[in-house]
């Protein structure tokens, strides 16, 4: 593997796991022990998926959206019987949509823990994303891998859950 290939795939694993381990360590915060910032995991988290992506567009595509597009569209009906290069978009919508968040947790932590449910929203997609570009579309060990990051990201968010209602 060449050293753009192991960047490309490096960013992309550094990005799955700064994101696992910011919903492990914001979690944990919540119980109050003394744990890293949060968010210094989902700044990497975000730089480094920005990362991969533009390093997917050097590699791999040449810069031409129209190649992402088709790539896309391949692998998809690979995996779906579905000629649909669209969810590039999604990918592009998670990378600015992450950076902006990261931004906005630095900026005015509290009054983006006080917009109501937005958190919950990006968690949700960020999972939807995770499990599908990390589980869904892989195979051998990186699925797996792919797999017991959500699993983790889902037993802390379970783990919130029962602690906030008092069952823990």
């Amino acid at each position: 593997m060449s050293g753009g290939e192991l960047a490309l795939h490096g960013t992309v694993w550094l990005a799955l796991t700064a994101w696992a381990t910011a919903e492990v360590v914001e979690g944990t915060s919540r119980e109050r022990k003394p744990v890293p910032d949060w968010r210094w995991f989902w700044t990497l988290g975000a730089l480094a998926l920005a990362a991969h992506i533009a390093l997917a567009m050097q590699l791999r595509h040449g810069w031409s959206h129209a190649a992402v597009l088709a790539d896309t569209a391949r692998q998809t009906e690979a995996k779906f019987g579905l000629n649909w290069g669209g969810g590039v978009w999604f990918n592009y919508a998670m990378v600015a949509l992450w950076l902006m968040d990261a931004a906005w947790a630095w900026a005015a932590p509290a009054r983006r823990e006080a917009a109501r449910g937005w958190p919950w929203l990006v968690r949700g997609y960020f999972f939807f994303m995770w499990f599908n570009g990390a589980v869904m579309f892989p195979t051998g060990p990186v699925r797996w891998f792919g797999l017991v990051a959500c699993l983790v990201v889902v037993g802390t968010w379970w783990r919130q859950r029962r602690r906030s209602r008092g069952l823990t």
